[in-house]
């Protein structure tokens, strides 16, 4: 609902809230990493460039995805919630088949942004898509150029490899590289210097810290061996990527015109901490743990003062507008956006009807909504979950004080969301984990 740690007298003080350029935009999307591996959001790992993010930009305290890849993915580039985009489930294209992320139909924002004049990249895990059958499918879907994992295809058994010896391809080329995230960040840092002179717009969905689990090129002499240890040191070569993406803006000149936003996928796959407590591990989880994750934004031209955190609800859908709004692009003719424009939000603006009042998440026919102190599902459950983070006292029966009239409005929002559509892919047949990516 507002920042904190300042007044708002402060804010009518700060700095300009729009470049007189156009803003460079870079969102970075750690895979399944949720709050409780980094460390300015209270987790015991220690995350020092992404906290460098949080000190000189705005963090946000309650921002929900979907518990799985690939929905989460699908969200973010359509600004449509599963159910109307009908990826209600993880499914990996690659590897199970099917047309994938149909640009016919969607319009991502690399599309609707690259339209408005700016250079496109992305570095990273695509997966939505065949690239062997659809070779243009990142062309369409916005990219100029990319560096990105396949993906593990089918047939394909070299494609399964995405770290030491993974498989890359850049701008159509496939290679073998050293270690696949250092190929696709060393891509990312030449793209904002090789286009630091226009308005550039990169999408870097990270490999790390995915399994399968080993060793980093920072611990590759004395690899861990322990799960948990190995995902730790996935989480610190992923830091150190960051904070070179970080240092290739400031060098190029280019850091007060840029928007770097950083996010989580899904909760993490290991279990981490919060505030010094154990907590859940949260990949698939059908549960707050599975879709709160770490949202942190620099964008010096647009927040009004580095360091603050914020309690407005934010969720995977509002990316879209907000880097529509910010670029000049225009929103797609005809298309429904579930999410709202982070602007006002970002800028300091404390008139609440620009702010959201309810977050959701889906993952299959489970659906859950909140808003800044309740939690409801469609399968009877109802928390406090500012005070109930872990889910552990169900309210869904409760007389209690003002229960039931929060209970009855958020019953209300998940009444009127829609059935979902179809999936964009074929059945299911044969059994799989759905909690693999």
């Amino acid at each position: 609902m507002r920042f904190l740690l300042l007044t708002l007298s402060l804010f009518l003080l700060a700095t300009p809230l729009r470049a007189d350029n156009p803003p460079n935009i870079i969102l970075i999307m750690v895979d399944d990493m949720g709050r409780d591996w980094v460390s300015c959001y209270g987790a015991e790992n220690q995350t020092p460039n992404i906290d460098r993010l949080a000190k000189q930009g705005l963090r946000y305290t309650t921002a929900w995805c979907t518990p799985i890849c690939t929905p989460t993915r699908v969200t973010l580039l359509t600004g449509q919630y599963p159910f109307r985009h009908g990826w209600v489930q993880h499914y990996d294209v690659p590897r199970w088949g099917g047309d994938g992320l149909d640009w016919n139909r969607f319009t991502t924002f690399a599309s609707a942004i690259r339209d408005a004049g700016y250079a496109t990249g992305i570095g990273g895990k695509w997966q939505i898509n065949d690239l062997r059958s659809q070779p243009q499918a990142l062309k369409h879907h916005g990219f100029d150029e990319h560096c990105v994992w396949t993906g593990a295809e089918k047939g394909h058994p070299e494609t399964e490899e995405r770290y030491f010896g993974g498989h890359i391809m850049t701008n159509g080329n496939r290679e073998t590289a050293a270690y696949g995230p250092d190929t696709i960040n060393d891509f990312a840092c030449d793209f904002v210097r090789r286009h630091k002179n226009e308005p550039f717009l990169f999408y870097y969905p990270m490999l790390l810290a995915h399994g399968p689990f080993g060793a980093t090129p920072l611990n590759r002499d004395n690899p861990p061996t322990e799960k948990t240890q190995q995902y730790a040191g996935y989480v610190t070569y992923m830091d150190k990527l960051v904070g070179n993406l970080i240092d290739a803006v400031d060098d190029a000149g280019v850091a007060q015109n840029t928007l770097i936003l950083f996010v989580g996928d899904n909760g993490s796959s290991a279990a981490g901490t919060l505030g010094a407590k154990p907590y859940n591990k949260g990949k698939g989880q059908r549960a707050s743990w599975g879709v709160h994750v770490p949202f942190i934004v620099r964008a010096p031209f647009l927040i009004p003062q580095a360091g603050l955190y914020s309690t407005d609800l934010v969720d995977f859908t509002d990316i879209y507008p907000t880097l529509v709004e910010l670029t000049g692009a225009k929103l797609p003719s005809g298309v429904t956006l579930d999410g709202k424009s982070l602007v006002p939000s970002l800028s300091g603006d404390e008139d609440p009807f620009k702010k959201r009042n309810w977050i959701f998440s889906q993952i299959g026919d489970f659906r859950m909504v909140r808003d800044w102190q309740y939690l409801l599902d469609n399968q009877q459950g109802c928390y406090q979950i500012e005070d109930d983070p872990q889910q552990t006292k169900n309210l869904f029966t409760s007389k209690e004080r003002i229960v039931p009239g929060r209970r009855a409005r958020l019953q209300k929002i998940l009444n009127r969301l829609p059935p979902n559509a179809p999936a964009p892919f074929p059945e299911f047949q044969h059994k799989h984990d759905p909690t693999a990516k």
